[in-house]
């Protein structure tokens, strides 16, 4: 396992009450999905990845209405295998970027409030495609960088 400061972020975000869906931003390639798969993984009985770049046909799951059970029907068409149990599922919208209105539905969940979701993006802030609305007040957003001084001697087993 490689050992990041930022999970102990994920986890304080985890204990607290659910009022914010977390987003972590970065530069691509610094392992923004690596630690969160491997979190959501460790902490969670039920997850799933949502990867845009790699599925970009996955945006249209949020082409029309934002609720929570009508994503979770377009989810459960799309992963059969999949199933949702409140309070135990969280679901990873990697690379949010790419599709916009997931990042809109993201105040759908957090009202909602039955299952975790976290989002990674890499270069957020340049907006290539925008979304309908911006989740103000319904996520919280932390930066990712690449390993540090003391994550590299982690990483090397001297720390």
């Amino acid at each position: 396992m490689l050992r990041r400061k930022i999970y102990s972020e994920l986890l304080k975000w985890k204990n607290e009450p659910f009022k914010e869906v977390l987003v972590v931003k970065g530069a691509r390639q610094v392992g923004k999905s690596f630690i969160i798969e491997q979190f959501i993984k460790e902490n969670f009985e039920r997850h799933l990845t949502i990867d845009f770049v790699e599925n970009p046909d996955l945006c249209h799951m949020f082409d029309g209405n934002l609720d929570v059970d009508a994503i979770l029907t377009e989810i459960s068409v799309r992963f059969p295998g999949f199933s949702a149990v409140p309070g135990k599922t969280a679901i990873f919208l990697d690379e949010i970027q790419m599709c916009p209105e997931a990042r809109t539905a993201l105040k759908s969940f957090v009202k909602d409030g039955r299952f975790r979701v976290i989002a990674s993006g890499s270069l957020m802030g340049l907006n290539y495609k925008v979304p309908r609305s911006n989740p103000v007040g319904y996520e919280r957003s932390i930066e990712m960088y690449s390993l540090d001084f003391e994550e590299f001697l982690w990483a090397l087993g001297l720390g």
